[in-house]
């Protein structure tokens, strides 16, 4: 097995930096976004910013363990398989990686008090697979940068 990329990128050295820059990523994400559904997605974004400023950072915070503890079956599988390019890697199997990020929000947004964004994720849940797909390469370029200076 590859290293834990939750020991590794979650221990204490590392993870105020992997927050911020999976942060970065997130905005980014958000802001590649057009056309009607884009303007949707910015919309609700906003309104999750509004409820209270670290709120984002906080919720990043709350499921990256589990984000990446779904992710590290494609991390071994990477690993073992002398590819050196992660993003092109878990861009192969998009959909596999990204339904299982989505089933980590599911799970969080089942037992979240914040009644006001659940109602936004689930006005957005029907179209999130294609832009978590979307999102697969940053996360990958991500997750094997943070691992290559960790």
């Amino acid at each position: 097995m590859a290293e834990s990329l939750r020991e590794t990128l979650l221990s204490d050295e590392n993870k105020d930096e992997f927050v911020a820059d999976a942060r970065t990523v997130l905005d980014a994400e958000v802001k590649s976004k057009r056309g009607p559904t884009g303007m949707v997605i910015k919309g609700a974004y906003k309104t999750v910013n509004a409820v209270h400023a670290s709120f984002v950072n906080s919720v990043i915070r709350v499921l990256l363990p589990d984000f990446l503890a779904s992710l590290q079956p494609h991390w071994d599988d990477f690993a073992a398989s002398g590819n050196d390019d992660f993003a092109a890697f878990l861009s192969d199997r998009g959909d596999e990686a990204a339904n299982s990020l989505l089933e980590v929000v599911d799970r969080r947004a089942e037992g979240s008090s914040y009644r006001s964004v659940v109602k936004l994720y689930g006005q957005l849940r029907g179209q999130a697979h294609k832009h978590v797909v979307a999102a697969v390469p940053a996360v990958g370029r991500l997750i094997q940068g943070s691992m290559a200076t960790s």
